[in-house]
């Protein structure tokens, strides 16, 4: 009986995991895909490159400015029914962009692709902390964040690939109904999806309590490390190609080679920290570590200067694994930071803090490149790293210290 009962949650946990992994992993690859189709999209439509890239702007500004409410509703209606509307008003936006007849109606599905787009991390989080066993949880938060990885980096080769192949519109027509099919999977299977909120019978202590929430230092303080950790690593996915070309000389298909083995060293550090983070309690100190590991690999290229690409790779390879190991830590401390009944808003209010640092990002590390100074690019994003692992050293002090003097 006691063997039964393992292996019935053991297949709950993987079911529930799968689920939200493949449902982030699709959020990311949505992200990614019209911009992915902008050369087909101008030479078809005629659209230029500026107003098409007002439409990614226009989608990850209303995402972001959007997350916090919707942290909010997760905690009020439940993260099950949020998802599902979030992600059926995601994937239905994509389609309809097969039948965009202006760039209007283009400009109000990204508007509508973001509201759907902003549920993912409040309401995937919940739900993983409500239905995902405690001694799966890291894994669970590792393969969320591997499928978020795994979406970035399939996406633009593979969507273009497919639009030169049928048409930009047939495209995101195809690559909708696929999201409309895991829509489906997700109403089927809705009933094992439980949030660690509502479906408790957690009640809300009303609206200045949940604001009250957001406005904690420790709160305050992990949104500042998110904002840390995109500045940095945003700020290299975005502008590292640029930035190594102009260090070392080197040919633009060699800087993204090496960029992307960056990304190849995440996806798999993020397996490994999801293990980690189910096997040692101070999560903090870890991400911290690691965090620190990856800043240093990163400041030390300038200051070295490898002479060829072959010592550039394994660095920011190495760079990228620790920084992926960090990742479901660093979660894990965001876990352990949000108040009964406040999972949804709180991981809202500080993954909101990657929106603003990813915007940040390229305005700051933009202005030495553009002066001929990319040594600085490599050092800064470092530095940002650094500071962030700080800061969730900071984080956890101050939680402890609070709920120190709340029991005693």
């Amino acid at each position: 009986m006691v063997m039964d009962a393992s292996l019935a949650t053991r297949t709950l946990d993987v079911k529930v995991i799968s689920l939200i992994g493949v449902s982030h992993f699709l959020s990311h690859c949505y992200q990614l895909a019209l911009p992915a189709l902008f050369p087909l999209i101008h030479r078809v439509e005629g659209i230029g490159f500026a107003e098409l890239g007002v439409l990614s702007s226009v989608y990850f500004l209303t995402s972001g400015l959007c997350q916090v409410p919707a942290g909010f509703l997760v905690d009020r209606v439940g993260a099950r029914p949020v998802l599902i509307g979030g992600m059926l008003l995601l994937t239905g936006s994509t389609t309809l962009f097969a039948f965009a007849p202006s760039y209007s109606a283009m400009l109000v599905l990204s508007i509508l692709g973001g509201l759907g787009n902003c549920v993912f991390h409040p309401a995937d989080f919940s739900i993983l902390n409500g239905s995902v066993s405690e001694q799966r949880i890291g894994r669970g938060l590792s393969v969320h964040g591997f499928g978020g990885y795994v979406g970035y980096a399939a996406t633009p080769i593979s969507v273009f690939t497919l639009g030169s192949l049928v048409g930009w519109r047939e495209a995101m027509l195809m690559i909708g109904i696929v999201g409309l099919m895991v829509v489906g999977i997700l109403w089927a299977q809705r009933h094992d999806l439980r949030d660690s909120v509502v479906d408790r019978g957690i009640k809300s202590q009303g609206f200045v309590h949940d604001i009250g929430v957001l406005w904690q230092p420790p709160a305050i303080l992990a949104f500042s490390f998110f904002c840390f950790m995109a500045m940095g690593a945003v700020g290299i996915m975005t502008l590292g190609a640029s930035t190594l070309i102009a260090l070392f000389n080197i040919p633009a298909k060699t800087a993204s080679t090496i960029i992307s083995l960056q990304l190849t060293g995440s996806l798999v550090g993020t397996l490994i920290g999801g293990v980690i983070a189910d096997k040692y309690s101070r999560h903090d100190l870890l991400s911290a570590l690691m965090v620190t590991f990856a800043a240093c690999l990163l400041m030390i290229v300038p200051f070295i200067r490898p002479s060829s690409a072959i010592q550039l790779g394994p660095m920011f390879m190495g760079f990228g694994l620790f920084y992926g190991i960090a990742g479901p830590l660093r979660d894990m401390v965001v876990r352990s930071l949000a108040p009964t009944g406040a999972a949804g808003k709180t991981f809202g209010f500080t993954y909101s803090g990657m929106d603003i640092g990813s915007a940040m990002a390229t305005a700051l590390l933009g202005y030495p490149l553009g002066r001929g100074e990319p040594f600085w690019v490599l050092v800064l994003c470092g530095l940002f790293l650094m500071m962030g692992g700080v800061t969730i050293m900071f984080t956890k002090t101050v939680r402890t210290r609070q709920t120190a003097r709340a029991t005693a």
